[in-house]
């Protein structure tokens, strides 16, 4: 029975040998075609924005705030808002925001533009007040450009009147050259 045990232990590792069997197997080439890490690819995450936007209307209370008619001062109620959305955006870093302002469609289009883009940067200065970083924020006026509802009344109008928080990717960030990867060294012949 020993002499069949050590028979068969001195003929495995020949036959492993002879079929090219290597205990730690390395990760075969790069084939030509496939995406490589390098410049233009993204290092951090790739997000998953509509579950990020759902995950702060949800904690945050909304996505939105509103302004009276031609004013770009905070509310009560919409810094209440924003501090719960910069606690969010303080747990997330890795998440940008554009902070879209807009206005109702009964200014001129001028008007509307300068009016959005200020009651953006109020945001925006609240946010960074907070402790969110601003880089990642930035700002975007809409103006009347988008607005919520066709209907023409009062009602409608100061829902134009808003600034949203929309999250977005974070721009790729270029590959430093210590992250690229890193070639794998091959065995030595004759290397046991």
């Amino acid at each position: 029975m020993m002499r069949a045990l050590l028979l068969c232990s001195a003929l495995f590792p020949s036959v492993a040998s002879a079929q090219g069997y290597q205990p730690y197997p390395y990760p075969p080439a790069p084939q030509q075609g496939y995406p490589q890490p390098g410049p233009g690819y993204p290092a951090g995450p790739v997000l998953a924005i509509p579950v990020l936007e759902q995950d702060l209307r949800m904690k945050a209370g909304s996505d939105t705030v509103r302004f009276g008619r031609d004013t770009y001062v905070l509310t009560p109620q919409s810094q209440a808002t924003l501090t719960a959305q910069a606690q969010w955006l303080i747990q997330h870093p890795f998440v940008n925001a554009s902070i879209e302002g807009h206005a109702d469609v009964r200014q001129t289009r001028d008007y509307a533009l300068a009016l959005g883009e200020r009651r953006a940067a109020a945001v925006r200065n609240y946010l960074i007040a907070s402790g969110v970083p601003p880089e990642q924020l930035q700002i975007v006026s809409w103006g009347r450009e988008r607005p919520t509802g066709d209907a023409v009344h009062d009602a409608t109008w100061l829902q134009n009147s808003r600034v949203v928080l929309v999250l977005k990717q974070p721009p790729p960030q270029p590959v430093q050259p210590w992250m690229q990867p890193q070639p794998i060294p091959q065995p030595q012949p004759g290397y046991r």
